[in-house]
């Protein structure tokens, strides 16, 4: 180790702690463009939910309810945590994204570095992370996104340290915060079974009370505060919301068409089976603990390709994952390139026919549909690609 730094001071490459300083400067000047563009441009470059942020934290330090601001559907907490946004500067909420974007890098380095990859390659995946253009422009647009990916990855980072009662402790409360890590929940117990998988051991009972005791005393105390407008606009809003603005999502048309009408049972069966039964199969087949990385990646990503709204932040679920299984991926510079640019190609596609929609009025529903399919089947591709070429780890 001491030998690789005098190296690198030696050639004048620079330590990861100057790559990380370096990236949240980057960060401190987009957000100050951010100020700029506002107030200059039509376009907004701060996203929309980051006002909404803004207006909960300011009815909490007048000591009101946040889901008094109309669309606030967050974690009640997450509007206490953005009270400094109204008190000390506006900007605060995405200087602390920023930093919670360094913090998830230094983690995926340490979790990489126990699963004894050498100093280069954890380096050079923690920085795929800091200076990923999505991962800049989303957190210092405002997106509270990253403060899950945050948690979910620390999580993953006490259970692989034996920190059981903790993780879960964690983990329910990034599924409070956010439902989507509770599709982690299956891959990280079975991660902790020891022998037989039909009856729990003392680990996974661990993980699950601990988990479950977060969430009870989050949501009851959420409760207490804010009465069933809480339980209903953070939980059952999310699970019962239809969703018929145009969006990645390959369901997207048929939702549209089918707006006026009760939903029926059939169609929410084959909109939801698919992804439940191939999220089952991949929990159990990455079942092992040194797998479990790649388990919550392809959890992530089928989660968010057979999601009925797809945006932008979701690819943050996937992401912010997949620099912890780049070095058992074995697959060819050639191939990863065209992967890439076919992703990003298909997404540029799909904002094409959506700016036809959205600046020129031009009714383009059916091609916005057309493109939805094309990023599926794109993002299958990858996928599968991916599968392919992972070297299944069988020791952590």
């Amino acid at each position: 180790m001491r030998a690789m730094t005098a190296t690198r001071a030696k050639f004048g490459i620079p330590s990861f702690t100057s790559h990380c300083l370096l990236a949240f400067v980057l960060r401190l000047v987009l957000i100050a463009y951010a100020d700029f563009h506002d107030e200059y441009f039509a376009v907004p470059y701060t996203d929309v939910d980051y006002k909404v942020f803004t207006d909960a934290a300011r009815h909490v330090v007048e000591q009101r309810s946040p889901f008094d601001r109309h669309t606030y559907r967050y974690s009640p907490f997450l509007a206490w945590l953005m009270t400094p946004n109204v008190t000390l500067h506006k900007n605060f909420g995405k200087i602390l994204f920023s930093v919670v974007d360094i913090l998830i890098a230094v983690l995926i380095r340490n979790i990489l570095a126990r699963q004894r990859c050498d100093e280069t390659v954890r380096d050079r995946c923690a920085l795929l992370w800091l200076y990923n253009p999505l991962t800049l422009v989303i957190s210092t647009r405002g997106n509270a996104d990253s403060l899950a990916v945050l948690l979910v990855v620390l999580t993953l980072d006490l259970l692989q340290r034996d920190k059981i009662v903790l993780a879960g402790l964690l983990h329910g409360i990034s599924v409070h915060f956010r439902l989507y890590p509770l599709m982690f929940s299956l891959p990280m117990f079975l991660s902790l079974c020891k022998g037989n998988r039909f009856l729990p051991n003392r680990d996974q009972w661990r993980l699950v009370l601990g988990c479950a005791f977060s969430i009870v005393t989050l949501t009851a105390t959420g409760y207490r505060l804010y009465g069933f407008k809480f339980l209903y606009e953070s939980l059952i809003y999310h699970l019962v919301r239809k969703d018929t603005r145009h969006n990645f999502s390959a369901y997207f048309y048929m939702l549209y068409l089918s707006a006026n009408q009760p939903q029926s049972l059939i169609q929410k069966v084959l909109t939801f089976l698919p992804q439940l039964l191939l999220l089952l199969m991949s929990s159990y087949y990455y079942s092992e603990k040194s797998n479990l990385p790649f388990a919550m990646f392809v959890q992530a990503i089928i989660a968010v390709m057979y999601n009925p709204v797809i945006t932008s932040q979701y690819f943050f679920w996937f992401l912010s994952l997949l620099p912890l299984c780049l070095p058992n991926i074995e697959m060819s510079l050639r191939r990863s390139v065209w992967l890439v640019c076919s992703w990003l190609l298909s997404q540029a596609i799909w904002l094409l026919t959506a700016y036809t929609l959205e600046f020129q009025s031009f009714n383009s529903f059916v091609f916005i549909w057309i493109s939805g399919l094309l990023f599926f089947a794109v993002n299958v591709k990858v996928l599968v690609d991916i599968i392919y070429h992972y070297k299944i780890s069988d020791e952590l």
